[in-house]
């Protein structure tokens, strides 16, 4: 399994969001149904790193573009908060930017598999 690389950890807060993973439907006297449309709710996570080096930057963007080629492979990632590995994919790449000489700013959001 490809593991997420070691470079310093993102900066704070580190969001997360729990897929719903419920079928809702409204009638017209106002009541609802529902039911549980699976039964696995996978969690979103965004991550920044509002400094990274240029070095860490190159080896996160190696990661990314060439060895999980963004969401087609797999990864494992350990979660900061809880200390637990977790199977997750790159679903998204944004606010890439040099925010200063040598320093990056990047947001990546990891969806559970």
């Amino acid at each position: 399994m490809i593991t997420f690389p070691e470079i310093r950890a993102p900066s704070y807060p580190i969001g997360m969001e729990v897929e719903d993973n419920s079928l809702r439907s409204n009638f017209e006297d106002g009541s609802m149904q529902s039911r549980v449309k699976f039964t696995r709710r996978r969690a979103k996570y965004t991550l920044k790193w509002n400094s990274l080096p240029q070095d860490e930057y190159e080896i996160l963007y190696e990661f990314i573009t060439k060895k999980v080629k963004y969401s087609a492979q797999s990864f494992t990632w350990t979660n900061p908060a809880t200390n637990k590995e977790i199977e997750v994919r790159i679903t998204n790449v944004s606010n890439v930017e040099l925010s200063t000489l040598d320093y990056w700013t990047i947001t990546l959001e990891l969806t559970e598999v």
